[in-house]
This record gives structure tokens, sequence and C-alpha cells, in this order.
């Protein structure tokens, strides 16, 4: 499956170089360098595209349509590109992304670089009509793809670095609702219930029950990896640095649920700040709170949730 998702590569670059291009001098090549840098492995990650084959030769779909399953895999890593664009040139604090320089800066062009990811967007929908226009999953495959790009620009509207006049005195707005539909749009949505309903709409299983129960089972999964990941940065790998950088994380969520009022305080006064002394003090109230001990108590006994619901779907 993997051999087969790498081989499609060359010839999606020139299909939607020469479709972007068109008969504009200079432009498909333009395009081909943008498809090329910013769906390279080395700076997109994991391949989370691979989860609608695999997901497609589970289900037991027809090994004919196994390149639909394919094209529909790159169309999940095209909007996965797009967001990343979009997310480098919001910030502009990002230098690079996997240790590779950001797409904006490479190609010295600024917030201008956020123009290629609207046609990163359209390319999408180039591909669907291209590959999936008279198949029957058709209009159900199209419908995901709109909804990916719904959430990919939720995910910018609840991000408080984007938009810190939504920050409440506080810390109010780090709350658990804005954590978890965070959560949900920029991670569990396009990288595990995007690729799975793909899948699903491509073996002709439509119903919404079956879909509304793998998006339960999907988000439950996505949301205890970021908790997981939120940990692991804060006591495993703290150089991510969540704690100056002021991320809605599920620790300081909790923190602000279980601190005391002059804990509250500190936090306030020391979340989001690059002094040492302040990233030391909120990991010290961590501590104190034994969030360290109980986010790992916590994953251990939902993972065995999950099972459960997984078994009862199959």
């Amino acid at each position: 499956l993997e051999r087969d998702f790498r081989h499609f590569y060359p010839e999606l670059i020139h299909l939607l170089s020469r479709e972007i291009g068109g008969s504009t001098p200079g432009l498909s090549i333009q395009f081909t360098k943008v498809l090329t840098h910013n769906l390279s492995e080395a700076v997109i990650g994991k391949r989370y595209g691979l989860m609608v084959p695999r997901s497609f030769k589970e289900l037991g779909g027809e090994s004919s349509l196994s390149e639909l399953a394919t094209v529909l895999g790159w169309a999940v890593e095209l909007t996965r590109a797009s967001a990343n664009i979009t997310a480098e040139v919001s910030q502009d604090r990002t230098m690079s992304r996997n240790g590779q320089p950001t797409w904006h800066r490479k190609s010295m062009l600024g917030p201008a670089a956020v123009n290629h990811a609207q046609m990163i967007n359209y390319s999408v929908f180039i591909l669907l009509q291209k590959y999936l226009q008279h198949h029957e999953s058709y209009s159900y495959c199209l419908q995901e793809v709109i909804e990916a790009f719904s959430h990919q620009t939720r995910g910018f509207c609840l991000d408080l670095s984007f938009n810190p006049e939504q920050q409440q005195p506080l810390l109010h707005s780090y709350d658990v609702a804005r954590y978890k539909s965070i959560v949900y749009s920029t991670r569990t949505f396009p990288t595990l219930v995007f690729p799975v309903s793909l899948a699903l709409h491509l073996v002709g299983l439509h119903q919404e029950a079956v879909h509304d129960q793998a998006k339960m089972i999907l988000a439950d999964i996505g949301f205890f990896s970021q908790v997981q990941q939120d940990y692991d940065n804060c006591f495993r790998d703290p150089k991510e640095g969540d704690i100056a950088k002021g991320r809605v994380t599920w620790l300081i969520v909790l923190a602000r649920q279980r601190a005391s009022q002059v804990q509250l305080q500190e936090l306030i006064d020391c979340y989001g700040r690059q002094e040492e002394e302040c990233v030391q003090r909120v990991k010290q109230i961590y501590y104190e709170l034994k969030i360290n001990k109980n986010i790992p108590m916590y994953i251990e006994e939902k993972i065995g949730d999950i099972e459960r619901a997984i078994q009862q779907m199959a």
C-alpha cells in the first residue's frame, strides 16, 4: 500500500501543476516547486493520507478501486499542506517545520505565500473531479473535503495565539470546551476522521450512524493522543515550550480548574511568559496539583474504554 501510495506522487505533481499552470509560462514550474516542498515527508511528517488506502483495504474494498483510495489519501495530504502554509504565514514566528525552512521564508514571498495555500486547496477539488466524478461516492467525499476546510478555518479561529482578543481574564479562555474543539479541528479531524470517513464512503458505507460511531471513537483517540503529547512536552520534552508560548494544553486547563486562588494568580502572572523562572513556577504548580501523576492514570483508564468501543463497533 505504501509503495503504491508513493508511486502515485509523480503523477499527482504532474497533473496538478499542469491543471493549475495552464498555458501561463512559469506558473506550472512554480506550482511544482510549491507541491514538492510542502508535500515532502521531511516537511509534512507522517503520511496520514495512507490511512485511506489502509482503511479501505481493512473494510474489504474492491481492489479495482485501490487507485481511488490512493487519490483520496493524497487529498488528505494536500489539505494538511495548505493548513501548514496558512499557519506559518499567519504566525510568521516559525522558522522551520520538522527542521526544514518554512515555505513563505524559503520562497521569500512572506505573507503572499498564503496564495499558494489557496492553490493547494483548489487542487484538492481538481483531484476529486478528475478521478471520482463518476463514482457514486463523489458527492460524499466532496462533502468531507468541505468539512475538512471548515475545521481548518475553525482551528485558526480558536487558536489564542492568532486571536489574542479572545483571551479572557483569569485564564477563563483556557477551558475544556475550547481545548477539545482545538484538538478536534486541528488534529483529530484532519489526521484521523477525514481519511477514515473517505475510506468508509469509498466502500459504500454512507450511513450516518456508522460515521457517527467512527467519529466518536476517533475523537477519543485524537483527544488522548494530544493529552499524551501535552504531558510529554511538559515533563519529558520541555524544549517544545508550551508554557512559554502560552499554548492551550490539557495541563493548563486542569490547573486552572484545580488551582487555589494564590496558585491561580501565579498562573495568570506566569503562563505564556518566556522567563525561565515563570516557566518553572508553572511547572511546579503542576506538580503541586499532582497533574504529573493524574494524567498518565487518566489516559491508561480511557484507553480501555476506547478498545471496548472499537470491539463493539466491529
